[in-house]
């Protein structure tokens, strides 16, 4: 098989490093298509052959950066709460012209992070972890879908939202705001009014870093059982929404009164596939 692996940094406007791999790329896919093709086998069986192999176009952004984020220590610990944009991923690329058909197959999560390391209760579980984070889908708006699919680097407006947000009662939606300005917006989870899909929590009251690696796929309803018990989310419908031109964003959350979000690292590596 042929592994492709082109690497090319980014820099946001506010400077934070990411590192983008194309670890397969459409051409070679595209080659090895050829070839079996040239061996006289059927087409279908082609592609069969290699979805078994998962050797699809797969794109790979990654930030390695220790960041962190604290709700806050307000007497009304309801008024705490806190988001940061980690990352951001280039858009995902437009099909062929002569494509009939295109899908993101899998999208793999790293997170590399914990909490405060401290709190009165649950010590050790994931379930109700107050330190968290998020995925979102960016989707230029009509205007702007174009110039946000052919060219990543000019759109810094979206890298921009890297400050924290504490407004508790508006939380994602004053982001849509500045995202609508800037000709961007988020895609609603579902039939829901969430802009965000629940992607990790952290381990409660554990100062050290905690490596996380998940899938959410299109062949399989939710997580595997082991990642599930260590705080991954199923992320339903998050991978079907997905469409050229989107980008994926990484959110920091920190929620009540004392609580932080410390983060390492992440990545998201996303399998397409296209016919």
């Amino acid at each position: 098989m042929i592994l492709t692996r082109i690497p090319f940094s980014h820099s946001n406007s506010r400077g934070f490093p990411l590192i983008n791999l194309e670890t397969i790329s459409r051409t070679s896919v595209s080659e090895v298509r050829s070839i079996l093709s040239s061996l006289n086998i059927p087409m279908e069986l082609v592609l069969h052959i290699m979805a078994i192999a998962e050797y699809c176009p797969t794109l790979r952004t990654q930030r390695p950066d220790t960041v962190k984020i604290a709700a806050g220590l307000y007497h009304n610990t309801e008024a705490c709460w806190a988001a940061k944009l980690y990352l951001v991923s280039p858009p995902l690329p437009r099909a062929p012209e002569d494509t009939l058909f295109w899908r993101v197959r899998k999208v793999t999560w790293e997170l590399e992070g914990r909490d405060q390391g401290r709190s009165n209760q649950r010590r050790g579980e994931y379930r109700g972890a107050c330190s968290w984070y998020d995925a979102c889908i960016f989707r230029p708006l009509q205007a702007q879908a174009a110039e946000g699919i052919q060219n990543f680097a000019d759109l810094t407006e979206i890298d921009g939202i890297d400050r924290t947000f504490t407004d508790p009662r508006r939380g994602m939606f004053a982001v849509q705001e500045l995202l609508g300005a800037a000709g961007w917006t988020m895609v609603p989870h579902g039939d829901s009014n969430e802009l965000t899909w629940r992607l990790q929590n952290n381990r409660i009251a554990d100062s050290r870093y905690k490596r996380h690696v998940f899938e959410w796929s299109v062949d399989r309803r939710g997580v595997a059982a082991d990642a599930k018990h260590r705080g991954s989310c199923d992320g339903e419908g998050f991978v079907e929404a997905l469409r050229p031109g989107d980008r994926i964003g990484i959110w920091m959350r920190a929620q009540y009164r004392g609580w932080k979000c410390h983060t390492k690292m992440a990545s998201v590596s996303v399998m397409y596939e296209f016919r």
